[in-house]
């Protein structure tokens, strides 16, 4: 419109001014909040209640699980929307800039969805009501006899005690015409274990906000799965990054669309050839050399991707110590010993996880006293200091306050104080490992190779422990303890090192995190529970169908048949933390030493058993890269990584959905 005359003058002068007037308030807020804006917490909010909503169908109808791993392929479409729904505001114009998130709410809400992910799957909802119902359900004499845990469990912490009860029957059986869900049933338990899965997180998340400026700037971890929505919203929302405009990102985000698209489109047209990325080779070898029959080549577009953004260091350890794994079962079978190969290196691998926690705390002895004596007042911090908006006070204290807490409910409801404290004493010290691989190692997906809990039963003892005590401890592991995929302290320290990219106060990242914990656990009670009650357990997917029957029976089974360890047990624990030992000596001492020791303690397991070869692809890729190129041709290479990662996460999560209106077999099995 072409203004004449003073008047459309000052009338255009006065609009400008405004609009920069508005913007600069804007960015002085920004500035203040740094990305914990109303409207960021707003969305993120609102993306939490959706994602988990989706992802409860998802797990419990289908167990496809678009909440998968640390970086979740349901997180970066939403992120990768975002940014889209941004582009197309800068092409309405200027007028509309108001409505557009910048880089640091982007990231923001991407950080809700990160931490809270893995809630509506397999880090907490697909175990926790299943298992509930089936605690009570096949409380019977050929699976678990009544008086083996039920008679003395309190009646507070499931629906009813009472195998033919509507609220337990009915989830098996289907609800009966004209009857609705017992959601009256439910409302003491869900009180009751409610506070304390808000304690369990709270307590994660200040145990790594104490250590994160350690790991951030001291140690200055690569945290490489924070580098993906990093760079995916830089320049927002004045412009698209730099890479979204790469063609070489493009061209990896291509390819791994156009292998999973052909998976896709044979999962409903048979006739058309699959691409089979999960292959395995065959039994042809016996004796010894059995070791290396079955051994998994399966390709994963989004590790290669990540593999290549690691150290070489890290990248060759991952796939050196699965190969050296094999060896040692060769050499077991050599020497006579066919059997017991799995617990063995299990064994192993409790002590490695042991011993590596413990370097990493003394590594760090000097960082959590100074965070302890700030904690109390016993030191004034300088204003200048690099962690001098770190708050300690509130990560240090609301860490005990949550571990006296937890032990205060466990000791409540029945479990001794003693085993209380052994399991959540070790239970941050676990996360804490898992936590440094990923922030390392950036493995997409990984859980200890064991399940704490049974570690102990299996250490001390379900005799000594007592029958009790082995349930209570089975059943409050169901939330981060049970998981085989995933631990949230991994996702929290990527959480605070994205807060720390967006410059924002920690205090505010820690209550940005934990409301995405609280509304993802929230709308689990009510959409877990509609699922389940909805279609009937023996209706759901593969897994959920049947996980409650097989962790009674598991439970059953360390209470009926008491474990005890074996001198080759305590051996193999020994040689674990030697090795770790070991390997953290050399690597502290001599700059050429080649192995990490995560690699160690990552070897086994469906995860590493599965990404071995593609991380063997990108290490090579990357060696290859450096070697023959120099570092500005692995610079100039990096967006194909990023690529091939954000390739991955948007076409899975398209079949998912498209899964949801069409049903089709699944075409990855994680």
């Amino acid at each position: 419109m072409l203004l004449h005359g003073p008047g459309g003058v000052t009338a255009l002068a006065s609009h400008e001014v405004t609009e920069a007037h508005r913007q600069q308030d804007e960015a002085d807020a920004d500035r203040r909040g740094c990305g914990v804006t109303a409207r960021a917490l707003t969305v993120g909010a609102l993306m939490v209640v959706a994602f988990t909503v989706v992802g409860c169908f998802g797990v419990f109808l289908r167990y496809e699980i678009i909440g998968t791993g640390y970086l979740p392929r349901g997180a970066v479409c939403i992120l990768l929307a975002l940014v889209g729904v941004n582009s197309a505001l800068r092409l309405v114009g200027r007028l509309d800039s108001r409505w557009r998130l910048n880089a640091r709410e982007l990231l923001l809400v991407f950080l809700m969805l990160l931490v809270a992910g893995a809630i509506a799957g397999q880090e907490y909802a697909q175990h926790v009501y299943l298992n509930l119902l089936g605690t009570v359900y096949y409380a019977t004499p050929d699976i678990a006899p009544p008086e083996l845990y039920l008679e003395d469990l309190n009646p507070m912490l499931v629906p009813d005690t009472s195998p033919e009860a509507p609220a337990i029957r009915w989830a098996y059986e289907g609800l009966p015409p004209g009857r609705g869900i017992p959601w009256r049933q439910w409302v003491t338990p869900l009180l009751a274990w409610t506070p304390f899965f808000f304690a369990v997180y709270w307590l994660v998340l200040c145990f790594m906000a104490t250590l994160a400026h350690r790991w951030e700037r001291e140690e200055r971890l690569l945290y490489p799965l924070v580098q993906v929505p990093v760079e995916v919203v830089q320049a927002e929302p004045v412009r698209a990054s730099v890479l979204m405009h790469s063609p070489l990102m493009w061209a990896g985000f291509a390819f791994a669309c156009l292998l999973y698209s052909i998976k896709g489109v044979h999962a409903y047209w048979p006739t058309v050839p699959d691409i089979d990325l999960q292959r395995s080779t065959q039994t042809v070898l016996g004796g010894p050399w059995s070791a290396f029959n079955h051994i998994p080549t399966h390709f994963y577009p989004e590790m290669v991707g990540v593999a290549y953004l690691l150290t070489a260091e890290v990248g060759f350890s991952l796939w050196f110590f699965y190969w050296f794994q094999r060896v040692q079962q060769f050499a077991r079978v050599a020497v006579g010993i066919d059997v017991g190969h799995y617990q063995f290196f299990q064994f192993q691998t409790i002590g490695g996880y042991f011993l590596l926690a413990a370097a990493l705390l003394w590594s760090a002895r000097d960082h959590l006293r100074r965070a302890a004596a700030a904690a109390v007042g016993a030191i004034t911090r300088e204003p200048t200091a690099q962690d001098a908006g770190e708050p300690y006070r509130l990560a240090v204290l609301g860490f005990v306050g949550a571990f006296v807490f937890v032990v205060w409910w466990c000791s409540y409801f029945g479990m001794s104080t003693i085993w209380a404290l052994v399991q959540y004493a070790a239970f941050p010290l676990v996360g804490m490992v898992v936590a440094r691989v990923v922030c390392e190692a950036g493995m997409f997906i990984y859980s200890s190779p064991f399940r704490l809990n049974e570690a102990i039963f299996d250490i001390a003892g379900t005799e000594r422990i007592g029958a009790q005590n082995v349930t209570l401890m089975t059943m409050t592991g169901w939330t981060q303890i049970r998981s085989t995929a995933t631990m949230n302290m991994a996702a929290v320290a990527q959480g605070l090192k994205i807060g720390s990219e967006m410059g924002a106060p920690r205090a505010r990242v820690m209550g940005a995190a934990m409301l995405a914990v609280v509304v993802a656990i929230l709308c689990s009670h009510v959409t877990s529970l509609y699922v389940i009650y909805t279609w009937s357990v023996p209706k759901l997917g593969w897994w959920p169908s049947g996980s409650s029957l097989n962790t009674i029976s598991r439970l059953a089974r360390y209470l009926q048949t008491p474990t005890t360890m074996a001198l080759t047990d305590w051996l193999a624990m020994g040689l674990g933390a030697a090795l770790t030992w070991g390997l953290v000596v050399m690597r502290r001492n001599f700059l050429w030493w080649p192995l990490h020791p995560l690699g160690y303690v990552v070897w086994m397991g469906w995860p590493i058993h599965r990404y071995w070869m593609s991380v063997f692809v990108g290490w090579l890729m990357k060696v290859a890269v450096v070697r023959f190129g120099g570092h500005r041709a692995f610079n100039r290479l990096r967006p194909l990584a990023f690529g091939l990662i954000l390739g991955v996460s948007f076409i899975l999560t398209f079949w998912i959905v498209m899964h949801y209106f069409y049903p089709a077999p699944s075409i990855v099995r994680e």
